[in-house]
């Protein structure tokens, strides 16, 4: 990290303490990041969100407590209470539904536990600048799970030549500003064609965007 680059400040959830310890570890390995709080409760986490200002939430999906272990609805508040907050969610969990589920409520990253070593610096390097980070292992279920319907070809053919350019860009890990330059348009321009798109195909946010063009092979 150069000296003039402040650390992201990360706060952690999961009701593991040793799985709590391995996240801290491969957190802060690399100085990028530090750990500025902890939680293993639901209740605990919102609170800690309450009193401590942070730069981004890791946090496990499921942590039962008493009659609380909806994940979709703890995330769901999350978001409404915190809606600029990037959220990275790492889970045991392997199932299609629930991750559509959670990267409709507009979260920044998701992951597996198993792979975490691996991945969790990757997302949080994509995370910090804006980008969304979908596991290998969760992309390669959400592809199993698609319906390749023949509506897909047409929702496409909605789009224009722009439009499907710049979406094609933004799936290649390009920000608005860098496709703006490449393309010679106006960062207005860019991100208007990319609404249209969106909105062409019923896309709700930025990671069921990237999602749907991992799916159908434009990415």
């Amino acid at each position: 990290m150069a000296a003039n680059e402040q650390a992201l400040r990360v706060i952690l959830a999961d009701d593991h303490p040793i799985f709590l310890i391995g996240l801290k570890v491969v957190i802060e390995q690399n100085q990028r990041a530090t750990v500025i709080a902890q939680a293993s409760a639901p209740d605990e986490l919102l609170e800690t969100l309450k009193g401590e200002a942070c730069d981004l939430l890791v946090t496990d999906f499921m942590m039962p407590v008493q009659d609380q272990n909806d994940g979709l609805r703890l995330l769901e508040r999350i978001r409404r209470e915190h809606p600029t907050l990037p959220i990275i969610v790492v889970t045991m969990l392997n199932n299609a539904g629930l991750f559509r589920s959670m990267l409709a409520l507009n979260v920044d990253g998701l992951l597996s536990k198993a792979s975490m070593a691996e991945e969790l610096p990757a997302a949080i390097d994509h995370v910090s600048n804006g980008k969304t980070f979908i596991a290998d292992s969760v992309q390669r279920m959400l592809l199993e799970a698609t319906d390749h319907g023949s509506d897909i070809l047409v929702a496409l053919e909605d789009l224009s030549p722009r439009e499907l350019e710049v979406i094609r860009l933004f799936a290649a890990g390009n920000a608005v500003g860098a496709i703006a330059a490449q393309l010679h348009r106006s960062k207005q321009t860019v991100s208007a064609q990319k609404v249209n798109a969106m909105r062409k195909l019923g896309l709700a946010n930025d990671a069921a965007l990237f999602i749907y063009l991992q799916e159908h092979g434009l990415a």
